[in-house]
């Protein structure tokens, strides 16, 4: 065994060329058994070195023999604000569970605990076909569409319920066609997203899906965040412009002209892309890049979290994202949204919705500008910094959101006695 590891090592350090061709169908499958088997070796080397220094895994000992019917699945890392709550508060709730997910880097694969049981599902359609066949009676999931047809992930026959959990707020308008058409249940963040799921199931002949709102599990952590605005005066305050990807985001809507004339009257501006645009607007995104590093005071923001910016910026301009509203619950500043002329968006759920909800709660968390009113930009961001008023977003935010800065204890308290309850 040791002597075909340190040889798959020496491969992987000593690439030569090899001048060969690799037909698309069959290339696509060779390259990800390549990526799987590489990415479970290097997992599995890390779990030997783990207990090379003594961290041995209690789940492996102790929930072996569990029946264990509590599951989570995860795409990866980028969803770890969203399932670190869920997680940490079954554990302390002592409820056994499995944790799937297709990304070795998740983090939180490192946690150890006698009560979950981590996997790594692997790499592309390795990943995606064991993701279509867990054996485990309920999912979580925050991935939209799962079981649609065309998509790459389908629901197990196995999993008897299969539960969403949102990492937005918003309803499901943005959401692709079919989202949530397979599932069973939905934990919502709030009574508001009832309305868009009953009108789907409706107009679809869907069976109801079972819905509780519990909240939204990564405002437990960024609630937590401090308060660190840099600003002075009117003069030096600090504009976080936030853009969504592709068609429905700003950049791809609006110049920059609007950051220019905040720059040169003195505000300190932030552009921040969705990190989705690296991938699917990369040669469009880095362009709006070097146009914004070219004016002073303009900065780029290419973390993944949005945290840092957040906590720095007074006031913020964005599209149709749901940012909008982590923004204005966790820091109680408000928002201008621009509009996008997004009414027909063939292949959204918003094509066959006959309500909006984020077109009247933009109204509740600051203003709503058209494009002709960015020409008047300076003169709305000085009215709205000096006229809203925190207490006014905070009461909207109570009476939108449940469980604030809680929601991962109440979706496990709510697995304890509704879900695994039943199942016993």
């Amino acid at each position: 065994m040791i002597n075909i590891i340190l040889l798959i090592a020496f491969l992987l350090i000593n690439p030569v060329c090899a001048y060969a061709y690799l037909d698309p169908g069959s290339g696509a499958v060779l390259i990800n058994l390549l990526i799987a088997g590489v990415a479970a070796l290097l997992f599995s080397l890390k779990g030997v070195f783990l207990r090379l220094i003594g961290k041995k895994s209690k789940a492996t000992a102790k929930v072996a023999k569990q029946d264990i019917t509590m599951g989570i699945l995860s795409e990866g890392r980028q969803y770890f604000a969203t399932f670190e709550p869920i997680v940490k508060a079954l554990i302390t709730h002592q409820i056994h569970f499995y944790y799937y997910t297709l990304d070795i880097e998740d983090e939180l694969l490192e946690i150890d605990s006698e009560y979950m049981v981590s996997r790594f599902l692997g790499y592309g359609n390795i990943g995606y076909a064991k993701a279509g066949s867990l054996k485990v009676a309920n999912l979580i999931c925050t991935t939209p569409n799962i079981g649609c047809k065309g998509y790459p992930i389908q629901k197990s026959p196995h999993v008897q319920n299969l539960i969403h959990v949102f990492h937005s707020i918003n309803d499901l308008s943005m959401y692709r066609k079919g989202s949530l058409d397979y599932y069973d249940s939905v934990f919502m963040v709030g009574d508001f997203q009832a309305k868009s799921i009953r009108d789907l199931e409706l107009k679809r002949s869907l069976k109801e899906k079972k819905l509780v709102s519990l909240g939204l599990p990564y405002l437990d952590t960024y609630s937590k965040a401090p308060n660190i605005t840099e600003a002075q005066d009117n003069r030096s305050k600090t504009v976080l412009v936030a853009s969504s990807w592709g068609s429905k985001g700003l950049f791809a809507n609006y110049s920059i002209d609007f950051i220019r004339k905040l720059t040169e009257a003195g505000f300190r501006v932030i552009a921040r892309p969705h990190p989705q645009s690296y991938l699917s607007e990369k040669k469009f995104i880095e362009d709006i890049e070097r146009q914004v590093s070219k004016l002073s005071n303009a900065e780029w923001d290419r973390d993944i979290s949005p945290t840092k910016s957040m906590q720095r910026a007074d006031i913020m301009i964005s599209d149709t994202s749901s940012i909008r509203f982590d923004f204005a619950f966790i820091y109680q500043r408000p928002v201008l949204s621009l509009e996008l002329g997004l009414d027909d968006m063939p292949g959204f759920e918003r094509e066959d919705m006959t309500e909006l909800w984020m077109d009247k709660a933009a109204h509740n968390i600051g203003i709503v500008l058209s494009k002709s009113d960015t020409d008047d930009i300076i003169r709305y961001v000085n009215e709205v910094t000096k006229e809203y008023k925190p207490e006014t977003i905070i009461a909207y935010r109570n009476r939108v959101i449940s469980n604030y800065a809680n929601a991962g204890d109440a979706i496990a308290r709510y697995v304890q006695t509704s879900v695994i309850g039943e199942d016993r």
